[in-house]
Order: structure tokens, then C-alpha cells, then sequence
């Protein structure tokens, strides 16, 4: 890895560093109560995670869908 790639690197890594850094301190000293913040927290977070578990069965389905039309695929051939 040569001087510019490093550089680069490293910058793009301090300003992701700062931008996470810049939202949770935004989120603690918001002016509403920690109650109310901590709870949209958690609705956003399942949320989220509903999102990424119906991405993982759809992404799941597919994939077995593609490996049974290989071993039809591959079963014609043979």
C-alpha cells in the first residue's frame, strides 16, 4: 500500500470516525428527555433489525432457489 493509498485510508477513517462520534454526542445532549430519545433508539433499532432479518429470508430463498435451478441445471447436463 503505497503513501497516497494510506493517507486516504486513514482520512476516510477519521471522518467516519467523526461523524459517528458527532451523532451520539447529538443524540446525548439533544434537548429532549433521555427517556423519549432512548426509546426512538429502540423502535429505530427494531426497526432495523426487522429490515435485516426480512433481507436475510429473502436473500436465504433466493439463494435456494438459484441452487435448485444448478442441480436441475447441472442434472440435464449429466
Amino acid at each position: 500500500m503505497d503513501s497516497d493509498t494510506r493517507v486516504l485510508l486513514f482520512g476516510g477513517l477519521t471522518f467516519v470516525t467523526g461523524v459517528l462520534l458527532g451523532t451520539g454526542l447529538g443524540l446525548l445532549l439533544a434537548p429532549q428527555s433521555g427517556k423519549r430519545t432512548r426509546r426512538q433508539l429502540k423502535n429505530y433499532l427494531d426497526d432495523t433489525a426487522e429490515r435485516l432479518n426480512d433481507l436475510a429470508d429473502e436473500t436465504k430463498d433466493r439463494v435456494s432457489d438459484y441452487v435448485e435451478k444448478g442441480k436441475r441445471f447441472v442434472g440435464e447436463r449429466a
